[in-house]
Formats: C-alpha cells, sequence, structure tokens
C-alpha cells in the first residue's frame, strides 16, 4: 500500500503541474482567494476540485470508486482520521495557494503574456466548442456548467496557464539554462541514488527455444547474433557448404547433431503482449537452496568494498542490466523500477552497505554505491537521466522546487474565503475527464 501511495502522489503532482496556471481573476463568480491583484473566483476553484477528481476516477487511480460517495466518507489516514474528500480537497486548496502566488510574481516582475499565447487559446477554444459542443457556445457552458465553470472561466484558466508555463521560462529557462550548474548538481545528489546488485530470479523466465526445445543464446542483449560454442561445437557442411545461420554466422553444433550454444551468454526471455517476462516460479526445495546461497554469499561480501561486489555481480548475477549498465542504476523515490521493494531498501542504507531484499522477481543482494559527481551528464548514464528528446528528465521537478522557494513569500499574504471555500469540496464536485 505504501509504495501505490507513492506512486499516487508522483501522479497527482503531475497532475497539478499541468493545470498549475488555473488560478486569476474570473469573470463570474465570487472570489474566493486572492492575492494583491491575483485571484482565484469559487468557479476556478471548483474546476481545479473537479480536475482532480476526474483524475482520480481514472483507471491509473482509484477509477470508478471515486465516482461513488461512499468512497469520499472512507477514512484515508487513520492516524489523523482524514477521509479522502478532506484529504484532496485540502490538497487541491494547497495547491491554489501556489498557483495564486506565482501569477503574483509573475505581476511584480512586470511580465506581459505575448499576444500569440492568447490567440492559441482562442484557437483551442474554439476547437473544443466544435468538437465537444457542435459549435454552440452555450452547449459548451452546459458540459463546463457542471464543473462550476463556463466559457468564461475555462479561458480565464488557459491564460493563467500560459502564465505559469511563462513565467517559468523567464526565472529558468525553457531547457533550464538560466539554472545555475550547482543547484542542478545539488538536486542530483539530494533525489537519487544509484546501486548494483546480484540478482536472483525465484521465477524462472520462459526462454526461446529452438525446433529441438533447447534454450537459444544470444551474443548480447540485443539478441540479434546467435552465440555458438565454437569451442566446443563443430562446423557442419551440406552439398559442400558450411551451414550458415539467416545473419550469415557460421552454426556450430554438437556430436548428436544439435545446435551448440555458448551458454555463458544471453538467453532471450519470452515477454506476454504487456511487455512482462513470462515466467514460472521456484520448486520449495530450489528456493530454499537459493537462500542459503545468497546467504552465504553476503557472508563473503564487505562493506564498501565496490570491486569486490563488482566481481560477484558479474560472476554471479542474473540481471542483465548490470552488464548494459556497468555503472549502476540510477533511481528516485518516485523511479518506476519493477521491484519498488529495492528503492524502499535504498533509501533507508548507507553508502556501500549491502542488504538483501526480496522482490516479485527474486532475491537482491543490494549495495548501495556513491554518487559520482556530475553523473547525471555522463554518456553512459544517459537513459536514467534524459528523455528521449534529449531534455533532462527531472529538470520539470527541479523547476517545481526552486518556485515553490521563490513564492514562499507570497503565501503568507494570501486572503482567503473560508466561508465560501467551505461550501464546495471533492465529494460534491463533478469528475472532470477533458477540460
Amino acid at each position: 500500500m505504501k509504495q501505490v501511495l507513492k506512486r499516487l502522489t508522483a501522479l497527482i503532482l503531475v497532475c497539478f503541474m499541468l493545470i498549475a496556471s488555473l488560478v486569476g481573476c474570473s469573470s463570474t463568480g465570487k472570489t474566493a482567494i486572492e492575492l494583491d491583484d491575483a485571484k482565484i473566483s469559487i468557479n476556478l476553484y471548483m474546476l481545479l476540485l473537479s480536475r482532480m477528481k476526474g483524475n482520480l476516477a481514472s483507471s491509473y487511480a482509484f477509477g470508478s470508486q471515486a465516482l461513488k460517495d461512499s468512497f469520499w466518507d472512507t477514512i484515508m489516514d487513520a492516524t489523523t482520521g482524514k477521509t479522502y474528500n478532506e484529504f484532496y480537497t485540502q490538497t487541491v486548496l494547497d495547491s491554489a495557494k501556489t498557483y495564486i502566488a506565482a501569477l503574483a510574481l509573475f505581476d511584480e516582475l512586470g511580465l506581459k503574456l505575448p499576444k500569440s499565447y492568447t490567440d492559441e487559446i482562442d484557437a483551442e477554444l474554439e476547437d473544443l466548442i466544435s468538437n465537444d459542443a457542435g459549435g454552440s457556445k452555450n452547449a459548451f457552458n452546459s458540459i463546463l456548467a457542471e464543473y462550476g465553470a463556463n466559457y468564461k472561466v475555462l479561458r480565464e484558466a488557459f491564460i493563467m496557464e500560459a502564465k505559469i508555463s511563462y513565467l517559468n521560462d523567464h526565472l529558468f529557462g525553457a531547457d533550464g539554462s538560466k539554472i545555475a550548474a550547482q543547484l542542478i548538481e545539488d538536486y542530483y545528489q539530494q533525489t537519487y541514488v544509484r546501486f548494483r546488485h546480484i540478482f536472483f530470479y525465484t521465477v524462472t523466465p520462459v526462454y526461446y527455444t529452438d525446433d529441438n526445445g533447447d534454450v537459444i543464446y544470444y551474443v548480447d542483449n540485443e539478441y540479434k547474433n546467435i552465440a555458438y560454442d565454437k569451442v566446443n561445437g563443430a562446423k557442419k557442411e551440406e552439398n559442400g557448404e558450411i551451414l550458415k545461420d539467416k545473419n550469415g554466422d557460421i552454426i556450430f553444433f554438437t556430436e548428436d547433431g544439435k545446435i551448440a550454444y555458448d551458454k555463458e551468454k544471453f538467453p532471450k526471455p519470452q515477454r506476454d503482449s504487456n511487455g512482462t517476462v513470462i515466467t514460472t516460479k521456484l520448486s520449495a526445495e530450489e528456493l530454499q537452496q537459493l537462500q542459503d546461497k545468497t546467504t552465504l554469499m553476503i557472508e563473503q561480501l564487505d562493506k564498501g568494498n565496490y570491486t569486490l561486489f563488482d566481481s560477484y555481480v558479474e560472476k554471479y548475477g542474473e540481471d542483465e542490466g548490470m552488464v548494459q549498465y556497468p555503472g549502476g542504476y540510477f533511481l528516485t523515490e518516485k523511479s518506476d523500477y519493477d521491484s519498488p521493494e529495492v528503492i524502499e531498501a535504498l533509501f533507508d542504507m548507507q553508502e556501500g552497505e549491502i542488504k538483501k531484499v526480496y522482490s516479485d522477481y527474486g532475491i537482491h543482494i543490494v549495495m548501495k554505491y556513491e554518487l559520482e559527481e556530475g553523473g547525471y551528464a555522463k554518456k553512459e548514464n544517459a537513459d536514467f537521466f534524459y528523455t528521449s528528446k534529449g531534455e533532462l528528465a527531472f529538470l520539470s521537478s527541479l523547476k517545481e522546487m526552486l518556485l515553490a522557494e521563490y513564492l514562499e513569500k507570497f503565501k503568507q499574504e494570501i486572503e482567503i474565503d473560508e466561508e465560501l471555500i467551505n461550501s464546495v469540496n471533492m465529494k460534491s464536485i463533478g469528475a472532470n475527464f477533458n477540460y
């Protein structure tokens, strides 16, 4: 449950980054939250609530359960006694305070939103009216009414969203170029852990086999070229020609005519339609033998002896990723790693410490490694730190943290109409999946 909540918290943060500008002076509805000239009407606040409810009612959160009143009345945290309704309503309110503080900073810096931004917003709204309401603004307002909004409120929200984005680019640069290198290094050091592990499956992968039922081995984990046992195998001729495979590599055979594979190389695991490796479980006897083996192995390893640990990873480990990433894995507490139990353990470990961790896939003998200075910028670590577009993966999170620091002084001056704010909540609002 703890890991589920972690992932859900990460999801909520992403959702709020996407709606981070739904603040400002609404042309309809009473003002619920204000700071200087920046205002959030009760209508905008309801729109925020409805978007959160839509996110929570999606298939990757609570699903249809979040559409039932009984769900929102359920106690979420036995320690605080808060219901789901209370917790997420407060979450939306806290975020609204952040948004209005950002808008106040936008004004204080004297920033102006370029006309091209509003032109794009107006074009997007016209598309929504055309596609969702048959071109009728009245019909569109009827759709939005469930969320306490209308065309003017939604347009205002989109404009505020653009202002927040513009503010971020002004402060930090769209590509983060205005952020000092030391701030990036500090964030990396504070957020990531690096580790290697000696991994053993407690479930056995089902590998691809040849026509004889023998497991096929490949030269590397790209699985393009078959790894033949050229030392113990023999070449075979047919019609005066040496037999080759489809890649033009010479095939080597055993004495009984089967293909001779280099079994020190890589077998290819079969995967289902979701990309998950197909497996079978070890027997009770096999599992006990593996537990004894890993217990003995830990006794042979030394805390902080990275060289010895590396040698064990290379000699015994079954995780192919340790070959692909010899420098180890870099993860945060929110990383989408197949074995969250490993992440949880790592953030309680000291550098150089070794720990045995059990997961759904197997037994991990984990060592926490030191973070290299500038490790996020090294080419060999790019898969952990850069998106497919070549952008720094943690840039948005770093910007969010830095912006929160900028906004702290503004939050002390925020004024809230408590009676008006308390008149609506997550339970009372409709689930907004689209706007």
